[in-house]
């Protein structure tokens, strides 16, 4: 029986332990929250035998295989570094961290304790997208020569100022990295998974008027749209987009490839049955797209699980984590410069 806690009981939380307690060979055990009795709150809802306030107890006094960190971003190395402290197995949501540095902290000290690592990008857990990613890396597509991917949301333009689970995201003090830390992670992380790793970016971040600068507390002063051009490693070019002011999209995920020898169109907010065509073979001269059966995958609780299991890294990782942090960091960079290119 694999043991596990989860530090944060916030929103995301819930989806953590859900996922967790369908495994049959898990046991989420005890989790952990800073703010006073939210963490009990959640262990009488998730029927999780101990909770505390103090995450260095929790650690100390459990017995754990593994640990979920899904606390706030500023928080994740925190909290990671100190379960790698007990030696204990560490999944973390995505961003890794709220910085670089940290991402590096976080990666070594995981690295140097031989531990097994994990990062939410949720989106993995898709059958289109990992079948999108084994047709992309078995040529079927030939040389990829252009991509376009988007993360669209649409609830700026809407009723969003009462809502204070929205307003922190425009918010730097409340730990937002706008809409580049919150969906382009998701954006980065999916196209470079499919496509392959990223050489180069060129990135314009773009704080659009709300008409309001602030609500209260709340100074909204980072990005709500992201707009970059592309270099892969294997030679394509392409576009990132991701915007929360697409009106009509509530949550759109999608990535459009093409090769030399056929194409693909992955898009998560379609039916599952119809999230992934493709253009291939016969059907390329006459544009013809027929929809792709995808078999189910796990998810990224079940393949953290089997990793501390069988002792093998699993799918992502901090390594992993830590590469997209650094295609975050440039996208910073190059927006900082105006739209100066910035090599990885």
């Amino acid at each position: 029986m694999i043991r596990i806690g989860i530090i944060g009981t916030g929103g995301m939380a819930r989806q953590h332990a859900k996922s967790f307690q369908a495994i049959k060979s898990c046991r989420v055990v005890s989790c952990a929250d800073i703010m006073p009795g939210r963490a009990k709150q959640f262990a009488t809802e998730y029927s999780i035998p101990a909770a505390y306030e103090d995450v260095e107890e929790m650690l100390k006094h459990e017995k754990l295989d593994g640990v979920s960190v899904v606390t706030i971003d500023v928080a994740h190395a925190t909290a990671s570094l100190a379960a790698i402290r007990h030696k204990i197995h560490v999944m973390c949501e995505k961003p890794l961290a709220d910085t670089l540095a940290n991402a590096k902290k976080m990666e070594k000290a995981a690295s140097s304790a031989g531990l097994l690592t994990a990062v939410n990008f949720s989106y993995r857990n898709r059958p289109a997208t990992q079948m999108a990613a084994k047709l992309v890396a078995s040529g079927k597509l030939g040389d990829i020569r252009h991509v376009e991917g988007e993360y669209l949301q649409s609830w700026l333009t809407l009723d969003w100022q009462t809502e204070p689970a929205l307003l922190w995201r425009l918010s730097k003090r409340h730990g937002s990295a706008g809409v580049l830390g919150d969906l382009g992670v998701h954006l980065l992380d999916l196209a470079s998974f499919v496509v392959g790793d990223i050489q180069a970016l060129n990135c314009e971040l773009t704080i659009f008027d709300k008409g309001v600068k602030r609500i209260g507390e709340y100074v909204f002063d980072v990005n709500d749209s992201l707009s970059a051009l592309v270099r892969f490693r294997n030679g394509a070019r392409g576009t990132l987009n991701s915007t929360r002011w697409a009106k009509g999209r509530g949550n759109t995920v999608a990535l459009r490839i093409y090769g030399t020898k056929g194409a693909l169109d992955l898009n998560l907010d379609r039916p599952d049955e119809e999230q992934l065509s493709v253009c291939l073979g016969r059907g390329v001269d006459g544009a013809k797209w027929v929809a792709m059966k995808c078999p189910k995958t796990p998810n990224q609780q079940e393949r953290f699980v089997t990793s501390i299991r069988t002792g093998r890294q699993g799918q992502t990782s901090f390594k992993g984590g830590l590469k997209v942090q650094e295609y975050v960091q440039a996208c910073f960079d190059s927006a900082d410069r105006k739209g100066t290119w910035v090599e990885l």
